[in-house]
């Protein structure tokens, strides 16, 4: 075993140590009644946001989904919103698989199967998957590629998945701390419950002009298991835009969506109205979300849809060109909220659940909120424009949809579905 080979084994036995110990998330000894109910979902779940993966395709909930470093929760609630899918779930952690089938027994979820496995060793499964998620795992092993292309391997040709990695510019508190903590050799494996409490009370009550304390909102008051996990992780990699991009290129893959597409656009920040947007407005995307990314300063988790690099991009890249355009079948996503503007004009104050900036609020005119009005998942852009009077010629109303559902699209409170 070489030099890299030794160390890589190392921090991957330290990784493992640490879920064996403090099992994440935290222990949850039921399923919620919303969940059970079906009014509730995990973020991403296919079976309400089956357009963010499959926009040319009709829904259907008998999936094969692989979650690929399960934890103590993640099959069991997926699988008790997905009872017609067939899940497989794997994780490094003994302790966290034993909770997670636990969970799942508790509430009759009978659709998952749990194997104590490394997500490096999908390809030992033998079968291939139409979705997979993984969310906080990849960022963790020693060879985060690695991962991308064990996963890529068990992706079907269609297939998507729904990724988490950390984000490197909303986590710069987070790394100072982990560094001091390393200093002082507070670690996972010798770290006591006094230990633990020491570390909480500390970042609580860093200084005003620590990063922590800037981003307190972003990370809430953590479980023991959670302080672990954000201040004495053994093996953490953060991403930006360009590295993501580069990591899936690298492994076979390509950025399918961003499941928070404001988060990056520029056009859903004041840059909008500075000077050099013309000039942001002529990048491509990639360079454009990574200046967004850059001007907010703040994105700590990063949520995006990948898919196989060969997959036709005519699959899910939605297309607003003139003969294009009305084909489009806008739907609202499910977290979608439409309030009274609250400055007493007419129309519709509107924004998405889990946005992380409360700046992404738009307020809509009385011929905007009627179009929003018109949006159910059926009707297509075309079926819209024929249900608006007065807004002049073909050309004309073309172009005022255009720009209406490129903003919705933009800000997240649509997906577009389209033909195949």
């Amino acid at each position: 075993m070489s030099a890299d080979e030794a160390q890589a084994a190392a921090i991957a036995g330290r990784v493992r140590a640490q879920y064996e110990r403090f099992p994440y998330p935290h222990d949850e000894a039921r399923i919620s009644d919303d969940v059970l109910a079906g009014r509730e979902f995990p973020r991403g779940c296919p079976k309400r946001e089956f357009a963010l993966y499959w926009p040319t395709l009709p829904e259907r909930d008998d999936l094969d989904i692989l979650v690929a470093g399960c934890g103590s929760n993640q099959a069991a609630i997926l699988g008790a919103t997905l009872p017609n899918a067939r899940i497989v779930a794997i994780d490094i952690s003994a302790a966290s698989i034993a909770r997670s089938e636990a969970l799942a027994r508790a509430h009759g979820v009978a659709n998952v199967t749990h194997l104590h496995k490394s997500l490096l060793e999908a390809g030992d499964l033998g079968r291939d998957f139409d979705y997979i998620v993984s969310s906080g795992v990849l960022h963790h092993l020693p060879d985060p590629d690695a991962g991308f292309r064990a996963l890529r391997g068990v992706l079907r040709p269609m297939g998507s998945m729904l990724i988490m990695l950390y984000g490197r510019y909303g986590r710069d508190g987070v790394y100072l701390f982990q560094d001091l903590f390393r200093r002082l050799g507070v670690t996972p494996e010798t770290a006591t419950a006094d230990d633990l409490r020491h570390v909480a009370d500390l970042v609580k009550n860093a200084p005003a002009t620590h990063p922590i304390t800037l981003r307190r909102a972003y990370f809430g008051d953590p479980s023991e298991a959670e302080t672990v996990d954000l201040f004495l992780h053994p093996r953490d990699v953060a991403y930006t835009v360009p590295e993501i991009h580069d990591t899936l290129a690298r492994t076979g893959l390509a950025l399918q969506a961003w499941y928070y597409r404001a988060h990056y656009s520029p056009r859903c920040t004041p840059l909008v109205d500075h000077p050099f947007y013309e000039r942001i407005e002529r990048l491509p995307e990639r360079e454009r979300f990574a200046i967004g990314e850059l001007y907010r300063a703040a994105v700590h988790q990063h949520f995006f849809v990948a898919c196989r690099g060969d997959r036709p991009r005519a699959t899910y890249v939605p297309d607003f060109a003139d003969d294009k355009l009305f084909a489009l079948v806008p739907q609202l996503r499910p977290s979608f909220v439409a309030e009274p503007r609250p400055d007493g004009q007419p129309g519709l104050r509107c924004r998405l659940g889990g946005h992380l900036f409360k700046i992404l609020q738009l307020n809509f005119d009385p011929i905007q909120s009627r179009v929003i009005s018109l949006v159910d998942g059926r009707r297509s852009v075309g079926a819209i424009a024929g249900e608006l009077q007065g807004l002049g010629d073909a050309a004309t109303v073309r172009a005022y949809l255009r720009g209406l559902i490129e903003d919705l699209w933009e800000f997240d409170f649509v997906f577009l579905r389209f033909p195949g």
